[in-house]
């Protein structure tokens, strides 16, 4: 009985693990650029009345481009930590797990937090290249920079892909 409860069980995990990867939604007419990486270890910075701490572990920060095609997706996904992106040129439209959106234009930028879903798409007829800066806790930033970012499904209310 124990037995077949612990099979029953481990095959709901297995299903579940299955179909959590397959509704999940990958970039297109994305490339990714890592440009460096360094460890900040525990710190508080502030200045001009912007504060930022890491409380109880050392931190990382890693600076990427991002290059995103005209119909690119960065697909549904979260990054550990805080990402600070800057648009550098074109314009794209940044959807939340509620399906809001945002326009943000080159020279203005948008923060992604909360390891909360989010996507980029540039809709727009030329290229968009943004610039990310990723902190996050220095355990989480021990994969190569590309393999830090975790897919998630398109959320249920939001036909954005």
């Amino acid at each position: 009985m124990r037995r077949t409860i612990l099979l029953v069980a481990l095959g709901v995990a297995v299903l579940a693990l299955v179909v959590g990867t397959a509704l999940a939604t990958s970039p297109s007419g994305q490339t990714v650029t890592p440009l460096t990486k360094g460890t900040l270890g525990t710190f508080t910075a502030k200045g001009n009345g912007i504060k930022v701490k890491s409380e109880k572990s050392s931190a990382d920060i890693a600076i990427a481009r991002v290059d995103l095609e005209p119909g690119g997706s960065s697909g549904w996904h979260h990054l550990p930590g805080l990402t600070l992106v800057s648009v550098a040129s074109g314009t794209v439209d940044v959807y939340d797990v509620n399906c809001d959106k945002i326009v943000v234009t080159a020279g203005e930028g948008f923060v992604e937090d909360r390891n909360d879903p989010r996507l980029v798409r540039n809709d727009g007829d030329d290229d968009a290249m943004l610039y990310t800066t990723l902190i996050a806790p220095t355990s989480s930033l021990t994969a190569p920079f590309e393999e830090v970012r975790s897919d998630d499904p398109q959320p249920s209310d939001c036909n954005v892909s």
